[in-house]
């Protein structure tokens, strides 16, 4: 996985997380072909702890090397930072967003983030 990469090569540089936030493809919400296939079915959780051992079997199960926070159930990170489905952002020294990603999987561009990242860190 590329994120894999990129950790590996900045790790040393920058700090890394992946947020997870609610679950984008409950079992009895909009499902993808390949979650059933690999029967990767949770209901949306409904407490902090039910959310944080969905984040675990994610993190495990795409072999996620970054370390992983999870967004409360209250959804406050995914609110403010538009997450669903997924994005990439990138945070300056500074505390502001030196990188906002469109919207995943098809506005994923990590190519983009690693090119404003080695400006940051150059």
């Amino acid at each position: 996985m590329r994120l894999n990469e990129l950790y590996a090569r900045y790790q040393d540089q920058v700090r890394f997380y992946i947020v997870y936030i609610r679950e984008a493809h409950p079992q009895r919400g909009w499902q993808v072909p390949n979650n059933l296939i690999e029967d990767i079915l949770y209901d949306e959780p409904t407490t902090d702890a039910e959310r944080t051992a969905v984040a675990s079997a994610c993190q495990i199960g795409l072999n996620l090397h970054i370390p992983m926070l999870v967004d409360g159930i209250d959804n406050d990170i995914d609110e403010k930072y538009v997450g669903l489905p997924m994005r990439l952002f990138l945070v300056d020294k500074e505390g502001k967003i030196a990188y906002a990603g469109d919207k995943g999987p098809f506005g994923w561009d990590d190519e983009a983030f690693e090119a404003v990242l080695k400006t940051l860190i150059a």
